[in-house]
C-alpha cells in the first residue's frame, strides 16, 4: 500500500472511531429513529449555539410552505419556497421576525396549512469564495404567528434595522398589504458541514433558546452578521393550528 494511501486510511479509521467514542446528543422528541452525527469539532449545545447566531446573523432565508388547491388538485401538497428577509426578533431573540404580503403564495398556503419552514445559511462575504456544503445551515420548522398590534413599531424598528430597505413596505407605507409575522420554531435540523467533523442532526427547541448566542461555547467557529448586502407531530382536532387562518 502507498505510504499516502495508508496515512489517508489510518487518518480516516482515527476519525471515525474518535467520533463514535463521543458521547451521542439528547434523543430527540423520544423517538429512536433520531439521525445525529456527534461532532469532533463542536457538542450538541455547541451545535444549538451556532444555530442562534446562524439565525441572528444571517436574515435571509427560504421560506417554504405546502401548496393549496388554488390551481388545482395537481399542485396540492406541493412542497413551494422563495427567498424571504426575517430578522432575528429584538423582544424575542432566537426568533425569526418576518414581514409578509398576502399576495405571497407562502401566506396563501399558511391560511390553509400553516406548517411551513425556514431554511437558513451562512451567506459569503463580498468576494468570498468556496463550498456552501462545508458551511453550517440550519431548517426550522414551525407556523406563523400574527403579531399582536402593540408590538408593531418595536418589529418596524427592529427589521429595518437589519434590513434599511424595508421601510420602504413596512405597514402603513402604502406599499401593498404587508403584515408582521413570528415564526415559531416547533423543531430544529441543524448541518454544521461534513459528518464527523461537525454536529448534524436535530436540535430540540428548549436547547435552542437556552443556548442564547453561540458566542458561548461555539467550540470557536463564528458566524459573521449579514446585512443587505418530519418532525411537527401531528395534533388531530387542532385545525385552528395550521387550518383555515383567519389574517
Amino acid at each position: 500500500m502507498a505510504p499516502f494511501r495508508f496515512a489517508l486510511t489510518v487518518s480516516l479509521a482515527v476519525l471515525s472511531a474518535a467520533a463514535m467514542a463521543l458521547p451521542s446528543p439528547p434523543c430527540h422528541g423520544g423517538s429512536s429513529d433520531t439521525h445525529a452525527v456527534s461532532a469532533l469539532g463542536e457538542t450538541y449545545e455547541q451545535a444549538a449555539g451556532l444555530a442562534r447566531n446562524l439565525v441572528k446573523a444571517t436574515g435571509v432565508g427560504t421560506f417554504m410552505s405546502l401548496m393549496n388547491n388554488r390551481r388545482g388538485d395537481v399542485l396540492e401538497g406541493y412542497p413551494f419556497g422563495s427567498v424571504d428577509y426575517y430578522a432575528d426578533d429584538c423582544d424575542a431573540p432566537g426568533t425569526p421576525l418576518m414581514l409578509l404580503s398576502h399576495l405571497q403564495i407562502n401566506v396563501q398556503n399558511a391560511r390553509s396549512d400553516n406548517r411551513v419552514s425556514l431554511a437558513i445559511r451562512k451567506l459569503p462575504a463580498d468576494g468570498e469564495r468556496g463550498s456552501p456544503m462545508v458551511d453550517p445551515r440550519v431548517t426550522l420548522l414551525g407556523h406563523l404567528v400574527p403579531l399582536d398590534e402593540d408590538k408593531h413599531a418595536r418589529a418596524e424598528a427592529c427589521f429595518v434595522a437589519k434590513h434599511g430597505d424595508a421601510k420602504w413596505w413596512v405597514p402603513g407605507s402604502g406599499f401593498h398589504d404587508f403584515k408582521w409575522y413570528h415564526f415559531k420554531i416547533e423543531d430544529i435540523y441543524y448541518v454544521g458541514g461534513f459528518g464527523g467533523l461537525h454536529y448534524i442532526g436535530w436540535i430540540d427547541v428548549e436547547t435552542y433558546y437556552r443556548a442564547g448566542d453561540a458566542g458561548s461555547g461555539s467550540g470557536g467557529r463564528t458566524i459573521e452578521p449579514q446585512q443587505d448586502k418530519p418532525r411537527i407531530q401531528t395534533r388531530k382536532g387542532q385545525k385552528g393550528l395550521w387550518q383555515q387562518q383567519q389574517w
